[in-house]
This record gives structure tokens, C-alpha cells and sequence, in this order.
């Protein structure tokens, strides 16, 4: 079986949980760079790592990786590109271009200089050109330009899978993305524990969590799959995967949310019955009174910054009783936070054992875990 190359794209400074997660899938995995994982694979793989890679927004076809100087080395580079032999001049395509670094052009020029190029090379190899498409393409080629690293990827995927099928609902100020909460519960080292979150809004650490757990596809129900309309692809693998995939579902250990808000708590339960997780217990409780847990427990939580929600005066409050009401009440369990403000790990009582810095939507975030000592 013939392998290709591809790459992956994810929450930028958490590579290393894509790449850890891409391996044990079966993928080949050869380097990473800032919010991508590159990787090799036989082309049956792709429908497997769609179905059930957690931390990845999109699966892309690596077509070019070359170090260039000018507008003049792109049209070079994209040029040895076989675009004839992944997709059909009969599907419309669209250059989607990014730039960052000091250059003589734009990203507008590099989209008008690839997209000219795919077009004389389909005329030159097929006799006929694709139609082009900026408002919804068929096909989508992406075009990234870092300082003088350039990279060019065919879209597997087609929007991102963040974008989970469960989700009935955005209306969270703070909802994290599916992709970063997978990579969040995968990084905690949740083992036999209940997983708890006393603000868990709607939902979403636990949810992928549970999935996870049970070996549950976080895309099941979805029906947009870029990848159906190139050449390399199968439909009779895509079915049986996809066949399998609808009846795989294990067990996991115990998980309990709760949150002040009955609305978000009401829209969690809808985002679990979406997911096939019906059983996740979600409560109405304040996370400063609910009783403490019968048994150790891995509390993974994204609690406000002071950005979107919470008055950055109020939150040193609730930090310091937070620390108070888990140092006294939560001995022996592990402790895993999503920290967009540095009072939460100056506020602590003991160092943390794991922090890892990345990105969430922008932000600055630190992925923090403290294991809490026994009595």
C-alpha cells in the first residue's frame, strides 16, 4: 500500500497531545510545528483518524513544504504540485492564502499566483480548467506563508471538526471547543477516578471526555466529508468504517458536572443526549458548596479569566475559595485547570506536577494539573 503525506491541525502549544493521539491511531508521525502535526499514512487511515481523532480540526493532504524567497519560488514550488491526480476539473476549487512575516506581497497575490497555476496545470494535463469557487468550492486548497516557510494542503476534512454533531447549542460566553476539551480530558491522566466538573457550563469537558473513554466517535451524525469528492477516495471503506463506527461504545468510569446556571446545565443534558452520554449526571450547584466527593476524584475544569466573563477584581475571591474548598475536601484527587489568568496558579497552595502554555483562541492559556496529598 502506497503511504502519502499529510498534516494535521490543532490547538496551537498542545501539539504534542495531537501527535500522541495521531500515533495510536496508526499514523506515522514525523514532526509538528506551531498548531500542526505532520504525519505519514496509507490513504485508508484518513477515514478512521476523521472518525475518531478528538484534538484535530482538520485533516489536510500535504501537497508542497518547501522554503521560499519570492512570489516567483511559490509559482515554482506549486507548480510540481499533481493537482490532476486529486480531484477533477469538474469540481470548483478556491485558494484559501495566509501570510505572516515581513514580504514584498500579499496573501492575495500568492491565492492569485497558486490558483493560476492549478489552473494552467489541469489545462495542461486534462485540456480543460476547474471552475473556480470562493463562496463554496468543492475542493479547497490552503496556502500558508510563515516568514519563509511555505506550505500547501489539500482540505480532507471540509469545516473544521470542532464542529462536533452533538453540539445543539453555542450560547456560552466561554464554550470551549470540542477539539481543545478531548486534548484537555487526554492530558489530565484520568484513570479509574470519577471525572467531575463543578463548572462545566455546557458541558463539553465531560462529553468528550465520556467519548473518549468509551471509544465513541466525537463525529458520528456528521454528513459533510470533504474528502468523498477526490480521487484517492474509496466508498466502499468510507461506508464500512463509518458502518463500524456506529456501533462502537465501551464503558468509563463515573462523571458528574454541575453549574450555577440551570439554562446551561439544561443545554448540557441536550449536548449529552446528542452525544449518546445520557448517563453523565448534571446538577445545579454552586461550585463553593456542593459536598465533598465520596472518593478521591480528577476535577478538570475551565474556570472564568476575567476576559469574556467574571470581573478580574471578583475572581481572586473565588480562586482563593475554590483552593480553600478543594485543598480541604478534595485529598487525593487530581486537579486539572484551564488557567487564562495567573492569579488561579499564584493562588495555589502547592506547585503543580504538569503546565503546558497554549492557545485558546488567541489567549494565552496555561494547562495546569496538581495532584492534591493524601490525609
Amino acid at each position: 500500500m502506497m503511504h502519502h503525506d499529510f498534516f494535521a491541525t490543532c490547538t496551537t502549544g498542545l501539539e504534542f497531545i495531537t501527535a500522541r493521539e495521531l500515533t495510536a491511531l496508526g499514523a506515522e508521525v514525523t514532526d509538528a510545528s506551531k498548531s500542526r502535526v505532520f504525519f505519514r499514512a496509507q490513504w485508508e487511515l484518513i477515514y478512521r483518524l476523521h472518525l475518531y481523532a478528538r484534538t484535530v480540526n482538520r485533516f489536510f493532504a500535504l501537497l508542497a513544504r518547501a522554503q521560499v524567497r519570492s512570489l516567483q519560488e511559490i509559482e515554482q514550488v506549486a507548480w510540481q504540485v499533481p493537482y490532476e491526480q486529486w480531484f477533477e476539473n469538474r469540481y470548483a476549487f478556491a485558494i484559501r492564502s495566509e501570510r505572516d512575516g515581513t514580504h514584498d506581497f500579499t496573501s492575495m497575490d500568492i491565492a492569485r499566483v497558486v490558483g493560476q497555476v492549478v489552473c494552467d496545470r489541469f489545462i495542461a494535463h486534462t485540456g480543460a480548467r476547474p471552475p473556480v469557487n470562493l463562496d463554496n468550492p468543492d475542493v479547497e486548497i490552503f496556502s500558508t506563508l510563515v516568514d519563509d516557510q511555505y506550505l500547501l494542503g489539500l482540505n480532507l476534512t471540509g469545516s473544521s471538526l470542532h464542529r462536533r454533531p452533538w453540539r445543539q447549542s453555542l450560547a456560552h460566553l466561554t464554550a470551549l471547543r470540542p477539539t481543545l476539551a478531548a486534548a484537555v480530558v487526554m492530558a489530565s491522566g484520568w484513570d479509574d477516578r470519577p471525572l467531575m466538573d463543578p463548572m462545566c457550563g455546557t458541558g463539553t469537558l465531560l462529553i468528550e471526555g465520556a467519548l473518549w473513554r468509551r471509544g465513541i466517535s466525537p463525529s458520528r451524525g456528521r454528513e459533510e466529508w470533504a474528502f468523498r469528492k477526490l480521487i484517492p477516495h474509496d466508498e466502499c471503506l468510507w461506508q464500512a468504517d463509518l458502518e463500524a463506527s456506529a456501533s462502537v461504545g465501551g464503558t468509563s468510569p463515573p462523571l458528574q458536572g454541575s453549574d450555577w446556571n440551570a439554562r446551561y446545565i439544561e443545554m448540557a443534558r441536550q449536548n449529552a443526549q446528542g452525544a449518546g452520554v445520557t448517563d453523565i449526571q448534571f446538577a445545579v450547584a454552586n461550585a463553593l458548596t456542593l459536598p465533598p466527593p465520596e472518593q478521591p476524584v480528577v476535577l478538570v475544569t475551565n474556570p472564568p479569566y476575567g476576559v469574556r466573563m467574571g470581573k478580574p477584581s471578583e475572581l481572586v475571591h473565588l480562586y482563593r475559595k475554590l483552593w480553600h474548598k478543594w485543598s480541604a475536601e478534595y485529598v487525593g484527587s487530581r486537579i486539572v485547570v484551564i488557567s487564562g489568568n495567573p492569579a488561579f496558579e499564584q493562588l495555589a497552595p502547592i506547585e503543580p506536577v504538569a503546565a503546558y502554555d497554549f492557545l485558546q483562541a488567541e489567549l494565552p492559556c496555561r494547562l495546569l494539573i496538581w495532584d492534591l496529598p493524601e490525609r
